[in-house]
């Protein structure tokens, strides 16, 4: 999706997410259990409207930043996290090597061709600290909600859907999932779908990630 069509999708009321999703933070609960918060720097790369950013702050991590491509997106997070917002894609992030110990990226990493998935968990292995995590998800092959539209062929998608209209999304395989992750030290993974309320033929199907670098 390009920028301006982020623009326009936060300029709908349906984009503003409220709360976080219950499986990220059973995963965030799990790793900062046994660890002083302050010490831990986090970023959430697109962050949207800041619901993570929210639990972030709610599970006391000391420094989080949000980052977006949306300047809308990031209107929408100030109201909820008012500190430490960057305007940026996750292709070029603006940050030093090592400076991160906790990756988030829910719902963003699928959004664009396959060919550009390399270089945004590059930037992410490139900015983790040894032994950071990143928690993640992408969208499995077996999703058929967003698959409207026009393919280009190698499941990848301009989605004719909703608000959502025009952007390119990548769906993967498990055995795609496993080789673009094997940059990592360990990746653990498991895969979470749901029907929607009056069309249980429509399945929106993400493989949830949590690496370790």
């Amino acid at each position: 999706m390009t920028e301006n069509r982020w623009d326009i999708h936060y300029t709908k009321d349906k984009s503003e997410l409220l709360y976080p999703d219950e499986n990220l933070v059973r995963l965030l609960k799990k790793r900062l259990s046994d660890q002083p918060k302050a010490s831990i720097t986090a970023i959430d790369l697109g962050c949207g409207s800041g619901r993570h950013l929210a639990l972030l702050n709610d599970l006391e991590v000391d420094c989080a930043i949000g980052l977006d491509t949306s300047t809308h997106a990031l209107r929408l997070a100030q109201k909820r996290f008012p500190r430490r917002l960057v305007r940026a894609d996750i292709t070029g992030l603006p940050l030093k090597d090592a400076a991160v110990d906790i990756a988030i990226a829910w719902g963003s990493l699928h959004y664009g061709t396959k060919e550009r998935l390399p270089s945004m968990l590059g930037e992410i292995m490139r900015i983790l600290a040894s032994g950071g995590h990143l928690f993640a998800t992408l969208r499995s092959s077996r999703d058929t909600h967003l698959k409207k539209g026009k393919h280009l062929g190698n499941d990848v998608w301009i989605t004719s859907l909703d608000d959502l209209d025009g952007s390119i999304v990548s769906f993967y395989t498990e055995d795609e999932l496993i080789r673009y992750m094997s940059i990592f030290g360990k990746v653990v993974y498991g895969l979470i779908e749901r029907t929607l309320v009056g069309d249980i033929g429509s399945v929106i199907s993400h493989w949830v990630v949590h690496a370790v670098k």
